[in-house]
């Protein structure tokens, strides 16, 4: 079975057809999506701006140990509402191209911030080397957001 295959059974799941045909399901679930999006953003933005020097002058370390459960929530938030959101029109997803550059975005943000950013962010580094992680992760969930946008208008 090839992926557009699998792609057409989930569509054709009574979890999917019951999202894609109701009402208020689909609004609903993505309202969620976007309002965990602004919390990620919200999390990743303010540690990113205090290892960058900008805005607040707290340690990193400290506003790390207050935002990362703000932001490892709206992670998964978000993976749960991407998935039903996936599931209601998977074939749809597949032929567009902004839906891929948005799974390997994601795939490349999330690999980035619990890889690199957070450990690094957690352990108080500084330098050239933490900016730099900083200023990629940052691209890397902003590309996710922007690829997103793009799949509603693709």
């Amino acid at each position: 079975m090839t992926l557009y295959h699998t792609a057409q059974n989930i569509e054709a799941s009574a979890l999917g057809q019951a999202i894609r045909e109701s009402t208020w399901l689909f609004p609903a679930i993505e309202s969620a999506h976007l309002l965990a999006l602004a919390l990620l953003g919200g999390s990743v933005l303010i540690i990113s701006l205090a290892v960058l020097g900008i805005g607040l002058k707290t340690p990193p370390a400290e506003i790390y140990k207050s935002a990362h459960r703000y932001m490892n929530g709206a992670v998964i938030a978000l993976l749960i509402t991407g998935i039903l959101l996936g599931i209601s029109e998977p074939v749809k997803l597949y032929g567009r191209q902004a839906f891929w550059v948005k799974m390997i975005s994601l795939a490349v943000a999330l690999l980035l911030t619990y890889l690199a950013f957070n450990p690094l962010v957690k352990r108080g580094a500084s330098g050239a080397g933490i900016r730099s992680v900083t200023a990629l992760t940052l691209a890397a969930w902003l590309m996710v957001a922007m690829a997103g946008r793009w799949i509603g208008f693709s």
